[in-house]
């Protein structure tokens, strides 16, 4: 899968700026350079990792396109671990785009989404977890993210998926001792399970539990706000977001689309949807509007219930109530600043036991930095505050590793079962190759062309 001819694009976003930058990679960089750069001092000695001062020029050798600084980064001490040109020019998207059109005149070819990236794995300048946390990084909608995605970048991931390499190494040396020398090994010597299959099993699933908080940080946290007509759902979004983008009246079905600002909580972005009022549809407008509700709530990370304490309960009040038994529930108890007609206590039994009850006031922002609280306990694991740690940011990452955990979970119980060691040792050695998908030590084409076709082109 090496590749053999010599790509260029821009390094840098398009449109107006001071500074862009244009990358050449591959094996005709520096000769294409030297066609294309006039130096202002009149020479050039092309010393590696060194800025040089000058022109870019057309193939007439007159016509200056523009005056730059260039950089040559000699292989294999480069990103991509090719020779590597990077040329440092105006922001202009004109000038940009001329200087692009000569390269590709001299032999460059327009480099695919990620594929400077892909050459940085093919040469094993980086694994694939560490090319991935560069699309994290970039992406990053929050500091935690990017935190999370530059620890891996630095091989957090790496390290750790290296130290459960080794256990399953060291349990699958013993259990095909057992295997080839059972007559000449002493029993007492092999232990029955090997001790590396329970750390094993333990290692993954502390990466399996980080799983939850790093999507949180790389992704966001959903929060549905829901409840039946005028029970202050859209005073809670205004009173949350600090400004009035949804409208709060006393006529019931104000709301009718959903309505969504994102807010950031504890360096996380939070999104919040506020929803239309449920009950029994006046018209069909207002049926599409509750239908996205239902529909919203089953996608979202937590569901906030609104209910009015100064108001008994109603049919629609239990009817919410019961469409929320599962997941990350928070029963919001609202209008505390009016006089009460019930306690909480009255609805404790109406909701699972994990579900959260909180008193608030979107009217006078009581309880408000404790429904904050809650919505990121529920979210964010606490023992996921340093983000410089491993954690399993994106999907394929957490099912390599659920799939690697299922095989020793089958290794160790064939060999409490009794059976040979040749069925436990085939289940380590598949748990290995899980291991291997996610830093790119086996897997195939197809995936790559998948993971790198997400990438930035010039990344």
């Amino acid at each position: 899968m090496l590749r053999h001819d010599t790509i260029t694009a821009t390094a840098t976003p398009l449109g107006m700026s001071g500074i862009g930058i244009i990358r050449i990679s591959g094996p005709e960089a520096l000769a294409v350079a030297r066609r294309c750069f006039k130096p202002s001092s009149g020479k050039c000695s092309w010393k590696s990792h060194h800025l040089y001062h000058g022109d870019i020029i057309c193939a007439d050798g007159k016509t200056v396109l523009d005056e730059v600084l260039i950089s040559f980064m000699r292989k294999p001490r480069s990103f991509t671990g090719e020779d590597v040109v990077e040329i440092n020019c105006h922001g202009n998207p004109h000038i940009i785009g001329a200087i692009l059109t000569q390269l590709q005149e001299l032999g460059c070819r327009p480099a695919r989404p990620g594929e400077f990236s892909e050459r940085a794995f093919l040469n094993n300048r980086i694994d694939l977890s560490q090319a991935e946390a560069l699309s994290t990084m970039i992406s990053a909608k929050s500091a935690k993210a990017y935190a999370v995605g530059l620890a891996q970048l630095k091989g957090s991931l790496r390290s750790e998926i290296d130290e459960l390499r080794l256990l399953l190494i060291e349990a699958l040396a013993l259990l095909e001792t057992a295997i080839d020398f059972t007559e000449d090994t002493p029993g007492e010597t092999i232990p029955k399970i090997p001790p590396q299959i329970n750390q094993a099993l333990e290692k993954i699933q502390t990466l399996l539990s980080s799983y939850s908080s790093a999507r949180a940080y790389t992704e966001g946290i959903n929060v549905i706000i829901t409840g039946k007509p005028n029970v202050g759902k859209s005073s809670l979004f205004n009173a949350l977001t600090g400004r009035k983008k949804a409208i709060v009246t006393d006529i019931p079905g104000t709301t009718r689309d959903l309505i969504t600002d994102t807010i950031n909580i504890s360096g996380i972005p939070v999104r919040l949807i506020d929803t239309a009022g449920i009950r029994e549809p006046q018209n069909i407008i207002e049926k599409e509007g509750i239908s996205l509700v239902w529909e919203s709530m089953a996608e979202a990370d937590v569901v906030i219930v609104i209910l009015d304490v100064g108001n008994l309960l109603t049919d629609e009040d239990k009817i919410i109530i019961g469409k929320n038994k599962s997941g990350k529930i928070i029963a919001a108890i609202n209008k505390i600043d009016l006089p009460r007609v019930w306690e909480a206590k009255t609805i404790e039994k109406l909701f699972p036991r994990e579900a959260k009850i909180l008193e608030i006031s979107a009217k006078s922002g009581e309880g408000l930095e404790d429904l904050k609280k809650t919505i990121m306990d529920l979210t964010v694991s606490e023992n996921s505050e340093n983000a410089d740690g491993a954690m399993i940011i994106n999907l394929r990452h957490k099912l390599a590793i659920e799939k690697s955990f299922k095989n020793i979970q089958n290794a160790k119980e064939s060999i409490a079962g009794g059976m040979s060691s040749e069925f436990a040792a085939f289940d380590l050695r598949e748990a290995l190759d899980s291991l291997d998908e996610i830093t790119g030590k086996k897997i195939n084409d197809e995936i790559l062309d998948k993971i790198f076709s997400s990438f930035c082109i010039g990344k």
